[in-house]
């Protein structure tokens, strides 16, 4: 399964760990691939400097380190979100032709897309435990 990963699931998993975490712990022991578009870096980037400049350093080294899968983003822009922000993300989505965005943005989830799948990391963790 090819899963594209949002900006929140990123700064959640690495800042605060929880439950997003444990879902990429799960993910990295299974047979995902895990994408991070360079838009989707970015933002990872401008964010983690902006709020926690002193842990820059650690995470970024952690996050360039694990086995994700780094693409470059489109050009086009997909689509039509009720947040213009997260254009680029489906856009990223569907040109890598992945199955599932996770994301714990509202405007995402709420955006009742056929294809790819948007999944919050508590509704991914919690199939994957079943």
């Amino acid at each position: 399964m090819r899963i594209l990963l949002d900006t929140n699931v990123l700064i959640s998993a690495f800042v605060f760990g929880g439950t997003a975490g444990r879902l990429l712990e799960k993910l990295f022991d299974g047979d995902f691939e895990l994408f991070v578009s360079n838009y989707v870096e970015r933002e990872f980037c401008a964010k983690i400097e902006e709020k926690w400049p002193d842990k820059f350093d650690e995470v970024y080294s952690l996050f360039k380190e694990l086995p994700f899968v780094f693409c470059e983003s489109s050009s086009m822009s997909e689509g039509i979100l009720r947040d213009p922000k997260d254009i680029p993300v489906l856009s990223d989505a569907l040109f890598h032709q992945v199955d599932v965005i996770l994301s714990g943005d509202k405007d995402f989830l709420e955006a009742d897309l056929e294809y790819p799948l948007v999944l919050s990391p508590a509704v991914m963790l919690e199939f994957l435990e079943k």
